[in-house]
């Protein structure tokens, strides 16, 4: 342990050797030499100092169980150097920077005004934890802006950043590629740029969860970035439970940091014309790929004029399977969903103004549910040209889309106890698909205007769908076009577009029987009867009847769902018939042809079990031998046996008997035969 003890002391660049615990006591505060006296190399051009170099404060490389603990202070003096960030070359020192170190732990010290990060751990580092540490540094909006005053830029793998309180002038938390298992838990963030992955993510990043933390005043929330001269693979990202207070824009995911276009430079005005404009670029090692990202129980209000999110990925690399769940946001603008796939948003909400839509998209497939059917109308909006298609789902949701042309000639949208409103005309072509979930609630498209019927309709059966008419369509306007093609649709019924009433498209849908099942087979074995059967197309169960005579078949099992059933309630040697029919929303179908089977009893030899009980002889045998015949025969001992066997009258059928005997006769031997 190298322990500071209380009082302040001033100090240049200190080194870490292996297990060395550096110890700062309650009173102890530490401060780096000031700018000017603290050790730098200095380049120069023509006599004139331009730019410097200076070595980072604490540090230490490719060491294992090292320790910065104490409740002290480290203050590093940073406002003299914060102005040289904008400076080409010019290298500030880091106040902790560990590399390469295996077993890290910075715990409870408050650290202040670093010249440049406050900690940097990389290198391929293992095992870092930062625990109840305090970070503070000016923002950026200060008069003397805190640049690059990075809190916590941790990366490598095992990482647990947990119970810190963090307010500076930029990243509150950022990691690069190469890391994966992070755990940040229960921050308190203030002022700063929140908590970012990027904007170097090659090769990946993996892993990350971010949990119980709160942002208040951060420039953002949730950030990952990149561009495609630094991506990497950044896959399986959760935020969960996170308060986000004022915060400038609480969600954002994008790649496209470093484009000095300003028109894509200013995130907070993305709109689906700007991302279309985007230009696409061969897919390289440096792409960015983001993938598999929740985002869950996340209250946020994005500070004024600014949008509550962006979700934008690259022409040639859309971000893909993205979750929100019981998210909930206020904004000034439209959140921005662009180069996206399999985007789900559930049990979520985003107030706008009035006028703004909350969403809006391009080339994205994105999915909105609800748990319940909600009343809250949630406005869309995409390009006013036609251009790639987006795709839509909506579930338990009232939606409303405010340009046609967002949906293209081949876009497909699925409704289930949902309403999609459109707001102007809306013209259906060959390749359009709309997926209609059917049932007790309505799932309707609702057409402010004229409409161009076509493309393809397929039904499938939801919640209390059984025959009826269903409203599939209305409009205001004019009807034209030709009816939409039936696609995939349950089975079992009968279906016909009506259009008849003037703004009303609706499915009429009439239930028949199904057909009988055909190929039943019935297999004995010992006291089984194995049976199976062909599926009937639409059938939702079997009824299964049995008899023991052809002709009579009572019911034996309803509501089979399964098209094989094993009948042990049987007896050996009796012969059994069998028929199955279908049911289905139309009824139930004709009997199948018969099938018959025998239970046949083992065949493996077994003993008769004999004892004398007054005048009666009691045989029994087992029971997987029900069938077999008992045969009995009388000679004299002398005799022995002969060939005149004879069958016990009604043997067949039982596993014992009584026999009388007489002692007078002669001796009686009795065997069983397998019949």
């Amino acid at each position: 342990m190298v322990r500071i003890p209380p009082g302040v002391f001033l100090s240049g660049p200190l080194t870490f050797k292996s297990s060395v615990n550096l110890q700062f006591d309650t009173g102890a505060i530490l401060r780096m030499l000031p700018f000017g006296k603290y050790p730098v190399t200095w380049f120069t051009n023509g006599g004139t100092n331009v730019y410097f170099t200076a070595a980072n404060f604490i540090s230490g490389s490719s060491l294992t169980n090292i320790a910065i603990t104490g409740a002290g202070v480290i203050q590093g003096q940073g406002e003299p150097w914060w102005p040289w960030a904008n400076t080409n070359g010019a290298v500030r020192p880091i106040m902790i920077s560990i590399s390469g170190c295996n077993r890290t732990l910075i715990q409870s010290v408050t650290l202040s005004n670093s010249p440049m990060f406050h900690i940097a751990v990389g290198g391929s580092s293992v095992s870092t934890t930062v625990q109840g540490v305090t970070v503070r540094a000016n923002s950026s909006a200060d008069p003397i802006p805190g640049h690059n005053t990075d809190a916590c830029d941790v990366s490598g793998t095992n990482i647990l950043v947990q119970n810190n309180n963090i307010s500076v002038g930029d990243d509150n938390y950022t990691c690069g590629g190469g890391m994966s298992s992070i755990l940040i838990s229960n921050n308190t963030y203030g002022n700063g740029h929140g908590v970012s992955i990027g904007s170097y993510t090659s090769p990946s990043v993996s892993n990350m969860t971010v949990i119980n933390c709160t942002f208040t005043n951060t420039d953002a929330g949730l950030r990952i970035k990149s561009d495609r001269d630094r991506g990497g693979f950044v896959h399986n990202i959760s935020y969960c439970n996170l308060t986000m207070t004022n915060v400038l824009r609480p969600i954002l995911i994008y790649t496209e940091y470093t484009n000095t276009t300003s028109a894509y430079r200013a995130v907070d005005s993305i709109s689906p014309g700007v991302a279309a404009s985007y230009p696409s670029a061969p897919v390289t090692s440096k792409t960015p790929t983001y993938r598999d990202i929740t985002i869950s129980n996340v209250i946020g209000n994005a500070q004024s004029t600014r949008t509550a999110g962006l979700i934008w990925g690259l022409p040639e690399m859309s971000i893909s399977n993205v979750t929100l769940i019981n998210v909930h946001l206020i904004g000034s603008k439209t959140f921005g969903i662009y180069h996206a796939k399999n985007v789900r948003i559930i049990d979520s909400s985003h107030s706008v103004p009035t006028g703004v839509s909350q969403f809006s998209f391009y080339n994205t497939d994105v999915i909105f549910s609800n748990s319940v059917p909600s009343a809250n109308v949630v406005t869309l909006d995409g390009v006013t040209s036609n251009g790639i298609a987006n795709s839509f789902a909506f579930y338990n949701s009232l939606m409303t889309l405010k340009n046609t042309n967002a949906l293209d000639f081949n876009s497909s949208v699925t409704l289930a106890a949902s309403t999609f409103i459109i707001s102007n005309n809306f013209a259906l072509t060959p390749l359009n698909t709309l997926n209609f979930i059917l049932g007790t609630n309505a799932a309707t498209v609702v057409v402010k205007g004229s409409l161009m019927l076509g493309g393809t309709n397929n039904i499938s059966a939801g919640g209390g769908f059984t025959n009826g008419t269903y409203m599939l369509m209305t409009y205001t306007g004019t009807l034209s076009g030709a009816v939409p093609a039936l696609g995939a649709v349950p089975a079992g019924y009968n279906y016909a577009f009506d259009t008849s009433t003037a703004g009303q498209v609706k499915l009429v849908v009439t239930s028949f029987a199904p057909s009988a099942p055909t190929n039943l087979v019935a297999t004995a074995t010992n006291l089984l009867i194995n049976l199976k059967w062909n599926s009937v197309s639409g059938a939702t169960s079997y009824n299964l009847k049995r008899g023991t005579t052809s002709g009579t078949y009572p019911t034996l099992f309803n509501g089979l769902t399964a098209t094989n059933y094993a009948d042990a309630n049987v007896t050996n040697a009796v012969n059994y018939f069998y028929v199955v029919s279908a049911v289905a929303a139309g009824g139930e179908s004709t009997n199948s042809l018969p099938a018959s089977a025998t239970p046949l009893p083992s065949g493996q030899p077994t003993n008769v079990t004999a004892q004398v009980v007054g005048n009666q002889l009691q045989l029994s045998w087992p029971q997987d031998h029900l069938g077999w015949r008992l045969q009995i025969q009388t000679n004299s001992l002398a005799t022995g046996l002969s060939a005149n066997w004879t069958t016990v009258p009604n043997s067949t059928n039982i596993m014992a008997t009584n026999i009388v005997i007489n002692p007078t006769n002669r001796s009686v031997f009795l065997r069983l035969v397998y019949p």
